[in-house]
């Protein structure tokens, strides 16, 4: 899982020139397309065996366990341990090549920043902060390697599940899988609730920090004069204050992922008691059999992760877009000599 992101009321861009700006970074990135579609290509490798493991166990039981037929039982001991070793065989390649690509268009993107400013006449420097145009070579491209990095693999990944899983659930067994999906709309509701809350926590926490490194290098600069001036005990002050807020802002970061996370954790405690508690009922009755309950439960267990990884990917893609829109406006400057 990725890091917080917060993303300020006015860097918020508008559908349309999100769509804009990502329809750029994709045309800059397009050396690195084949390498992407081959990491989503593993990424869609790894997700599948979370969905056919539960199925395999379900062939075990139904077929090879209840009928005591052991080849069939070493069929799906066979097939799981090959979902194993494909589910790692994907993660890792998928990584690597994620990584790969997302590296490379980062670096393209800097050398092309950096060149850029290098043309730049001593008007746009006088316009332009050196801590500003620092601040777009390194916070602004960290804020865009979440997303290149991590991003797009949640969403391919959590996309996939979520579908697949929904749709398996549903052929199985449609009766058992609108019972235990019951407390799904809470969790989609306590997703959009964190995504307002953790945007404004992690938006005060990058307030904060920023606070705190100003006061420390006013002091750091200054100490000469601080401490012929006798103002030691006032800076001293003065940074336990910025230090104390910061040390706040992540306290109010720490409880609105708590809170939750204990909520999804919790809903995925009822959603597989549900499943249990009418899947013996169904089975008794005949409608569906061990394998499927045991099948639909463990389905279940990895179905609220892609919830949680969802909520926090738009705050994500709001940050980065706002970052590049910063750093396009700066490649579209033209050198006024």
């Amino acid at each position: 899982m990725w890091g917080g992101v917060g993303v300020d009321p006015n860097d918020r861009l508008t559908r349309d020139d999100a769509s804009q700006v990502l329809r750029r970074a994709a045309r800059l990135a397009r050396p690195y397309w084949r390498t992407a579609f081959a990491a989503v290509g593993f990424v869609a490798l790894a997700t599948s065996t979370t969905i056919v493991g539960p199925l395999l166990v379900r062939f075990g039981i139904d077929t090879g366990i209840r009928t005591a037929d052991r080849s069939a039982l070493g069929i799906a001991v066979a097939g799981f341990a090959l979902a194993v070793v494909l589910a790692y065989v994907g993660s890792r390649r998928q990584y690597v090549l994620i990584n790969r690509a997302g590296e490379g268009f980062l670096r393209e993107l800097r050398l092309r920043l950096f060149a850029h400013i290098q043309r730049q006449s001593l008007g746009f420097f006088d316009e332009n902060k050196a801590g500003v145009l620092v601040a777009r070579m390194t916070a602004d491209i960290e804020s865009m390697s979440e997303l290149v990095q991590w991003g797009l693999l949640q969403f391919v990944s959590a996309g996939i599940l979520l579908l697949v899983a929904i749709c398996v659930l549903l052929v199985m067994s449609w009766q058992l899988t609108l019972i235990a999906l019951a407390v799904l709309p809470i969790v989609v509701l306590a997703s959009m609730r964190f995504q307002r809350v953790s945007n404004d926590a992690y938006l005060e926490v990058r307030e904060r920090v920023g606070s705190n490194l100003s006061t420390l290098q006013e002091n750091l600069a200054g100490v000469r004069v601080i401490q012929a001036s006798a103002r030691v005990d006032e800076q001293r002050r003065r940074f336990h204050e910025s230090n104390r807020g910061l040390y706040a802002a992540h306290l109010r970061t720490v409880k609105a992922s708590t809170w939750y996370f204990g909520v999804v954790e919790f809903c995925g405690v009822v959603a597989t008691a549900l499943g249990v508690l009418a899947g013996g009922w169904l089975v008794g009755r005949g409608d569906v059999t061990v394998g499927t309950v045991v099948a639909v439960v463990l389905l279940l267990a990895s179905l609220f992760e892609p919830v949680q990884q969802l909520s926090q990917l738009y705050n994500t893609v709001q940050a980065a877009t706002a970052s590049l829109k910063k750093m396009f406006d700066i490649l579209d400057t033209e050198p006024e000599i």
